[in-house]
């Protein structure tokens, strides 16, 4: 069997690569011989990375420490990338809420959907077109067991990671012929920080990083969409039994009584 490396090309992409789910993609991705760009706002995160990853593994890592939600991001991402084929997509870049939608503002609600869906179909439409020119690639997106059920108190982002889950779903049809690999990766409560800018915790059953990439990684090329979990497996199948009005409730029920911060 072919490594990832062979598989899918010198260059990995990761964004959100500053901590939790993104920073393990690029451990292990590193670990695998993959020279990688790392996307992230916090400059001194990434530069840190880079030389424990440089050391360790003697790949090339570039830094991009940029503003997804920024105005020019494309341009100045695009720019530090230069001429490098990117074989590896990782469309990692979100964030959430955790509230209600009346309490939310606007500004937030619009900044999580451009993030969490505009940019990834930005960056996955510029990527792809040299993968399916070298007929190989590889893109996850990272969508959610939200995606699989609406779910109140975070009601804006698990209709994101709806947006996430479907692209992604689809776009493994569609690019398949191109030799193009395509996943949904959709992971529960993960001990990362993004419960702390989500007003949120883990919930009862917490995935590590490490589990939820391995998930990512053995999937990746076998199947549309990966649950991480058992316990987020039986989440995900449970919706199909019931009604949607009984699952949104249950569904509410259990976001306030699990996820509520105290």
């Amino acid at each position: 069997m072919n490594s990832l490396k062979e598989k899918y090309g010198d260059w990995g992409l990761i964004t959100g690569a500053s901590s939790g789910i993104g920073e393990q993609f690029a451990r292990r991705l590193a670990k695998e011989g993959f020279n990688l760009v790392l996307v992230a706002r916090r400059r001194d995160r990434l530069e840190n990375l880079k030389t424990e990853l440089e050391q360790l593994y003697k790949v090339e890592i570039l830094v991009a420490a940029v503003d997804l939600l920024s105005q020019n991001y494309f341009q100045e991402l695009t720019t530090i990338i230069g001429q490098r084929h990117i074989g590896l997509l990782i469309n990692n870049a979100g964030f959430g809420y955790r509230g209600l939608f009346i309490n939310d503002t606007f500004a937030n609600d619009e900044n999580m959907i451009r993030l969490n869906c505009m940019v990834p179909t930005t960056l996955t439409h510029h990527f792809v077109k040299p993968m399916i020119e070298k007929q190989k690639g590889g893109i996850i997106f990272l969508a959610s067991v939200v995606a699989f059920q609406a779910t109140p108190t975070t009601t804006v982002y698990a209709a994101t990671k709806v947006f996430n889950a479907f692209l992604s779903e689809g776009l493994w049809y569609e690019l398949k012929k191109f030799n193009i690999d395509v996943l949904s990766l959709n992971p529960g409560g993960t001990s990362t920080e993004f419960q702390k800018v989500a007003n949120s915790t883990p919930g009862p059953v917490p995935r590590t990083v490490e589990q939820v990439v391995e998930t990512a990684l053995k999937a990746l090329g076998k199947k549309p969409s990966v649950v991480d979990g058992l316990y987020n497996k039986i989440l995900a199948v449970s919706t199909r039994f019931a009604s949607r009005r009984i699952t949104v409730i249950l569904a509410g029920k259990i976001s306030e009584i699990f996820y509520k911060k105290h």
